[in-house]
């Protein structure tokens, strides 16, 4: 992985708001770490005791469900600068009730959740910033999960990828939009098979509802 090129620290959302001389002192005092994955491989699996939250650098992860039967479920993705892990993190019972898989050679950056929440006894002004900062991401986590809910409850494919379109035509604010994902994720997304979402991808082509040139969309 020696061509990755991980985002800088100092564009990470977390860290917003607090200068490069603090955070090294703020990294050092949160036990930071970084591990690399290659695609495939977990990060995370269900039920284990997490003690970390992960920040991407480099790459894509999933969240993903696994059912009695072994099928999965991709629940949310997150890119560079994004968290995961966060909310079991910070409960007292800190199980994952999910697992985590690295969707593409990554890089993670993890930080000690217990200091996080409980700050230092300087009570530093950063760190503070830091506490705000990540509860406002676990807001937008929760927006994203709740996009998700909205996407699964279409009840036919078509209406579930029309309606993944349309969020991430609003989020461009125009209707020419790149998606943030490959056709394989895009159909675990949709909790679809490849072969059948492509085909409904074409038809609306065909029809003149959308357009698309690999990950470049633009609704009609």
């Amino acid at each position: 992985m020696a061509d990755l090129r991980p985002i800088p620290y100092t564009q990470i959302p977390l860290f917003e708001g607090i200068n490069a001389e603090n955070l090294n002192e703020l990294l050092h005092c949160l036990h930071n770490f970084v591990r690399e994955y290659k695609k495939g491989e977990v990060i995370i699996i269900e039920e284990e005791n997490i003690q970390n939250i992960g920040i991407v650098l480099f790459g894509t992860v999933h969240m993903v469900k696994y059912d009695y039967w072994g099928k999965q479920t991709m629940l949310a993705y997150m890119g560079e600068g994004e968290l995961f892990g966060e909310a079991f993190a910070v409960q007292k019972m800190n199980n994952s009730h999910v697992s985590f898989v690295a969707a593409s050679d990554c890089q993670v950056l993890f930080l000690r959740a217990a200091n996080i929440i409980h700050t230092c006894q300087r009570s530093c002004p950063f760190h503070h910033k830091l506490s705000e900062n990540m509860f406002n991401l676990i807001g937008q986590k929760s927006v994203k999960l709740m996009e998700r809910i909205e996407v699964a409850s279409k009840p036919t494919l078509r209406e579930k990828i029309l309606s993944y379109l349309s969020m991430q035509a609003q989020k461009s604010v125009g209707s020419k939009f790149e998606i943030p994902l490959n056709r394989t994720s895009l159909a675990d997304f949709l909790d679809s098979n490849r072969s059948a979402m492509t085909r409904e991808l074409f038809a609306m082509k065909a029809e003149g509802i959308i357009d698309f040139e690999k990950n470049v969309f633009t609704l009609r």
